[in-house]
């Protein structure tokens, strides 16, 4: 794979942990505008996974491995749902506080599925360092289960939740765009 990848993926990455950082500090702040800040989260890590996937298509293209992504579409379609997402809590920001628990346990449930997927699209990676992201993925994973089986009573704890979920899928993020 060439430079070209990293770039959106570190971005991505860094624009989540950032995130995280910010719903753990200011919780309340978050709670009064998580809508429209959620929504602004989604739809740029939609956009970059989008335009990280065309990359990686067209330098798989380019290296005569294009047949060896099968399934790597999930990929495709899970950026665009996130960016269709993040586009209507930018529209409607009051929905997201109606169902955040859901939301946020599918979005992460999601996003663990979409990084175990990534974790065997790189067979050659494995190490121990390739075990530690499979373990943040599963961490992501059980994170969002948890949301939709128990959800919160207060929308301070989910915000502080969420964070550390966006920190951990952004740690992973920017591991796996430097593999």
């Amino acid at each position: 794979m060439g430079e070209t990848k990293i770039i959106p993926s570190f971005i991505k990455g860094l624009f989540a942990i950032l995130a995280g950082i910010f719903f753990i500090v200011f919780p309340d702040a978050v709670s009064s505008s998580i809508g429209l800040i959620f929504g602004i989260i989604l739809f740029v890590m939609g956009i970059s996974g989008a335009v990280n996937y065309i990359i990686t298509i067209g330098q798989l293209k380019k290296e005569n491995a294009y047949g060896k992504t099968a399934g790597a579409e999930i990929i495709l379609v899970y950026s665009i749902i996130t960016t269709i997402l993040g586009f209507i809590f930018v529209i409607r920001p009051n929905l997201v506080l109606q169902i955040i628990s859901l939301i946020s346990g599918l979005f992460f449930i999601i996003d663990g599925v979409v990084k175990l997927r990534e974790m065997t699209l790189v067979p050659k990676f494995r190490s121990f360092y390739w075990w530690f992201l499979i373990i943040l993925s599963a961490a992501i994973l059980v994170a969002g289960l948890f949301l939709m089986i128990y959800p919160f009573s207060g929308t301070r704890i989910i915000i502080i939740f969420c964070g550390l979920t966006f920190i951990a899928s952004g740690i992973e993020t920017m591991a796996l765009s430097f593999k």
